[in-house]
């Protein structure tokens, strides 16, 4: 039997308060939240901040993770003084809400044949990371367009407890990676996981599952992913990522399947 909580993470809208309501009246226990929106952080007041607070200890729901949305990469010198300032107003606003995670898309990893973008990279994450710790936050990097082997070795060559990893099967399957792997590989780094594929709705892909032929095109090896999740010693909540409108019928269902395990 799995040992994780259940989270959801909702995206921004104007009926998020709502959502949040639902969420928990549906069984989730945390929440991610988009730092986007009404939850800008140069938009959401100090009254904002102790309304969202106020209401997650209402509703008994622990506020999981940030998530920091990007238009750039990482590894793009344009606009990347904006971007990191960006990332710091998003770290105060989770240490402020009541979170020490932030989760980002920073990009995809460039390989290390290409030594310029690579060190653009690290120098951007090493920075970002430093504002992290400065905040009290740990910074973890969402995987899909690399195998875990990859993120694990930026992290590594960084070397700090302020960056981490996200692990997102939907996002990998879509890629033709495997999140059993992924887990595997990124081991210590992982500071949180989705408990999502890519089957079904906006994550449908035809590209081949990397687990075999006895997989369906996106599906996740739930077996799989949960044992490697057990055998990395993850102890933080599975995050649902339900499509828009989906979560009253998605997470239960994504509940009810869980209970097998």
């Amino acid at each position: 039997m799995i040992r994780q909580p259940l989270g959801v993470r909702l995206e921004s809208s104007p009926m998020l308060r709502e959502d949040i309501r639902q969420a928990a009246s549906l069984g989730a226990k945390g929440v991610v939240l988009d730092a986007t929106g009404d939850l800008h952080p140069d938009r959401l007041t100090e009254t904002g901040r102790r309304e969202i607070r106020h209401l997650l200890r209402s509703v008994e729901m622990t506020l999981i993770a940030i998530h920091l949305p990007t238009r750039s990469p990482y590894d793009a010198l344009e606009g990347l003084d904006v971007r990191v300032k960006k990332a710091d107003r998003a770290f105060t606003l989770a240490y402020e809400l009541g979170t020490r995670l932030v989760l980002v898309r920073a990009g995809a990893i460039p390989p290390e044949e290409d030594a310029d973008r690579r060190a653009i990279m690290k120098t951007a994450l090493a920075d970002l990371a430093r504002h992290a710790d400065h905040r009290g936050i740990r910074l973890a990097l969402e995987t899909g367009l690399e195998a875990g082997a990859s993120m694990r070795l930026l992290l590594e060559s960084i070397d700090t407890p302020a960056l981490a990893a996200s692990i997102d099967p939907a996002a990998l399957l879509s890629h033709g990676l495997d999140p059993v792997a992924a887990a595997r590989d990124l081991s210590i780094w992982v500071a949180h996981a989705y408990a999502n594929d890519a089957a079904t709705g906006v994550r449908t892909t035809r590209i081949a599952n990397p687990r075999g032929q006895g997989f369906p095109s996106g599906a996740l090896d739930w077996e799989e992913y949960l044992g490697a999740l057990e055998e990395i010693n993850y102890h933080g909540f599975l995050t649902a990522w339900p499509d828009s409108g989906g979560l009253a019928t998605q997470f239960p269902a994504l509940r009810e399947r869980l209970r097998r395990f």
